[in-house]
């Protein structure tokens, strides 16, 4: 008859004694069945004073001396679910206070680390947001009003067909000579040292993603202004000349100036103030330092310039597709 493998722990257990009383030294036992030497030692004290009904039964574990039921403490964590979403638990301390009052005694910190991990509570990062930032019901009518399917010829100011429609995000981002400190893998007991300095040199680098295609245009700049974002906008216009090009972007000055030159291939989205999560170029920016400037030191700014131009070479568009993939575009739109 095979053995049952729920009753494995068992056979170990019984085992493990019988060898023990056939004076096997531990050493040969712990290879056969698994088992510590405590372990073993505790099976052979049980064994010799209850029996074998000792090496078949579950006694360990479980929660019998609980001072909430399950329910009860997720009853309590529901009650400090507004202040833990405000940021308000940087500690463990006034979290923990508020369940010594609930069951009325002092329980140790080591507990209540437990129910929080029995919860699926873990410590993380509060999400920056800026006090000005815009409501839930501005940012989905701004969704809404990015969908450009609807009236074509209403955009079109020109008569002419174009082969494709095309769905930007666009956005600027600086990089320089300040160098950035990020996390870095080492064995335990050894710190990481890199060279490390604040020198006050930029380039700024304007950007746009497709987020349907992973398709991208990028172009390196001397700063962020007018005549520079007429340039991009010219270049982009001459990279696509047959398409047309809806451009997501921010509210910076240089995005709504008077004197800006808008090519008739292209037309303007802005997303509301204070809302980058729906630029998600932003994070495209992100990858470009993580694989290219943490923990360097440029020596001049062409060096940052070449560094950057490899970066972006080596961006592939599957990568870019991932990372500008947005679930409210594709469920929203449809794409010719």
């Amino acid at each position: 008859m095979p053995k049952n493998k729920q009753l494995s722990a068992y056979h170990n257990r019984i085992q493990a004694v019988y060898f023990r009383s056939q004076k096997m030294p531990y050493k040969s036992i712990i290879e056969l069945v698994g088992l510590s030497h405590d372990t073993i030692w505790r099976l052979v004290k049980k064994y010799e004073q209850e029996g074998i009904s000792a090496l078949i039964q579950d006694k360990r574990g479980g929660r019998r001396a609980a001072y909430l039921t399950y329910e009860e403490e997720k009853e309590f964590l529901k009650e400090q679910l507004e202040a833990s979403a405000s940021g308000e638990f940087v500690t463990i301390s006034q979290i923990h206070k508020a369940y010594q009052i609930k069951v009325g005694k002092e329980t140790t910190r080591e507990g209540f680390y437990a129910l929080l991990k029995r919860h699926g509570w873990r410590k993380v990062t509060p999400r920056p947001e800026h006090p000005k930032k815009a409501d839930a019901k501005t940012i989905s009518a701004s969704k809404n009003k990015i969908y450009f399917q609807e009236d074509k010829k209403k955009r079109f100011k020109h008569s002419r067909r174009y082969n494709k429609i095309r769905l930007m995000y666009q956005d600027e981002a600086g990089f320089g000579r300040i160098s950035k400190m990020g996390k870095a893998w080492a064995p335990k007991g050894l710190r990481p040292q890199v060279h490390s300095h604040h020198i006050r040199e930029f380039r700024y680098c304007y950007g746009a993603v497709d987020s349907h295609t992973g398709e991208s245009f990028f172009m390196i700049g001397g700063g962020c202004n007018t005549d520079w974002m007429n340039e991009f906008l010219k270049q982009l216009s001459e990279a696509y000349p047959n398409d047309y090009i809806l451009l997501v972007m921010d509210n910076a000055v240089w995005h709504k100036s008077r004197t800006l030159e808008k090519p008739s291939n292209i037309g303007f989205e802005f997303i509301p103030p204070y809302t980058p999560e729906m630029n998600p170029i932003e994070q495209v920016w992100a990858e470009i330092r993580k694989r290219g400037f943490k923990n360097k030191a440029f020596k001049t700014l062409e060096d940052v310039i070449d560094k950057l131009q490899e970066v972006i070479q080596s961006l592939h568009w599957s990568d870019l597709k991932s990372i500008v993939h947005r679930e409210w575009i594709f469920s929203d739109f449809e794409f010719e």
